[in-house]
Order: structure tokens, then sequence, then C-alpha cells
């Protein structure tokens, strides 16, 4: 059985309604932190989780509401007592600003009281997240806006949309995208699209249902804004999109 805890689901614009978005995967016995963008720490406590049963973070790419809540959070998890190492996986390519990123912020290893073990992953790669839990990523073209300065700034471009398989169960977990087809990077049969609404439009989110026929569809990423346009489309096409709904902070579902 896994459990998803939405920790957060707003867009990259600071809203008093909604954290940025974050996720934990529940199963086993390990808590998987899904993207820690600022303000991590307070979104974890408002919504119960107790720091240190958290064992594992994912981090999709390196917008800053989707990591810059990282060096806090480990902060917090030495001032809590923590002995247990933690595991944050994310691209090979990011690994290495993750790491001078902790640095800089002076989560300097020798001086922690629990093992920091990082891991980073290849596109295409079948990865091992916990013992009933795997995805593959694969790269979406988010960040390909950034390449004319890639190399003067070494900036990682890498931006992955994440298959998870859960038993016989697929969870399409989309990230942030930089267009429609991105969302079209794994094909069904997929029975949960936790998709952004940010990066796309509405007429685009309904094509994309009708190809991928997802059991459901959670949205994500939701822009305080756009709210209200965006869920009178919903209202409107329902026989078309099928299940699909806003997700809400503090959201729970079980796939089994």
């Amino acid at each position: 059985m896994l459990k998803i805890k939405f920790i957060g689901t707003g867009s990259a614009k600071v809203s008093l309604k909604r954290n940025f978005t974050s996720l934990i995967f529940e199963i086993d016995y390990d808590k998987i932190l899904i993207d820690c963008g600022d303000g991590i720490t307070r979104a974890l406590i408002q919504h119960k989780i107790e720091l240190n049963s958290i064992n594992k973070i994912l981090i999709s790419h390196l917008h800053s509401d989707h990591f810059s809540g990282l060096s806090t959070l480990l902060t917090q998890l030495k001032l809590c007592g923590r002995i247990n190492p933690i595991e944050i996986f994310s691209s090979k390519e990011n690994i290495p600003i993750l790491k001078r990123f902790l640095y800089s912020s002076f989560i300097i290893p020798e001086r922690m009281d629990f093992e920091i073990r990082f891991i980073g992953f290849d596109f295409e790669e079948n990865v091992k997240l916990s013992k009933n839990l795997n995805f593959i990523a694969r790269n979406n073209s988010h960040l390909q806006k950034y390449e004319s300065y890639q190399k003067l700034y070494n900036l990682s471009l890498t931006s992955p949309s994440f298959l998870f398989s859960s038993s016989s169960k697929k969870i399409f977990y989309s990230s942030d995208i930089g267009v429609w087809e991105d969302l079209l990077l794994f094909a069904p049969p997929i029975d949960v699209l936790i998709c952004e609404i940010t990066h796309i439009k509405l007429d685009e989110l309904k094509e994309v249902i009708k190809k991928l026929k997802p059991h459901s569809t959670l949205l994500i990423h939701i822009p305080d804004e756009k709210e209200s346009e965006i869920s009178n489309f919903l209202n409107q096409n329902r026989t078309d999109l099928g299940q699909i709904d806003f997700a809400k902070d503090g959201q729970e579902i079980i796939i089994e």
C-alpha cells in the first residue's frame, strides 16, 4: 500500500492558501519527501509530519520552490537530535550543485550527527526508492529556456518527470514541464496522474487526458489567480476529463 500526502500544492508564486508543491510518499517503512522548497520544514510540521520520520528526499529540479528548503530542513533534523542517515536522490547532474549549496549553508558533514547520503540517478534508470516502490525518470523541457546560460553559470538543466511503480500501479508525477507534450513522456496505462497546472493550457490538459486515460488525475502547482478559471473548466468538462480535481494541502490518497 502506498500513501501519498500532499504537503503543498501551490505554484512558484508565494501563496497564503497553499505551500509550495511537495509530497510525502509513505510505503513499507519509508517516508519519502518529494521536493522541498522554501518553507518546507514549517509545512511538514503544519501537517503533523514528524521531521525525523523522513528518511529519503527526492529532488526533481533546482528551481527554488522545489529545493531551497533543503538546508533548513537538514539543520532542523540536526537540532531535533537526528542520528539516522538520510538519503537524498536527484539526477547525477544535480548532486554536485546540491552539495555546494549545502556546504555554503554550513551543512558540513563532519559537524552533522547523521550521515547524508547523496544518490544520483540517470534518466531511464530503474531506481529502487523503497522495497515496493521504483521509479523511472525522463527529462522534460522545463529548463531548456536556460540553455544559453548553462556554461556561463554551470547550470544543471535536468528537470525530470517521474513514473513511479508500486505493485501493479503506475503513478505519473509530472513535476514542472515546459510544453504539454512533456506529459506524454510515459505511455498508458497510467493509474494516477499528478499533474502540474501552471505550465499547460486547459485545452492541452484535455488532450493529454484523452491520450493517457488515467484512472484519476490530481492537479498540483496551482496558481491562486487561475484557480477560478481552472475550476470552471473542470466543471464544464467532467465528461471528457473523468475523475479529476485539485489536490489540496494536507490531502491524502491511498493506492493499493
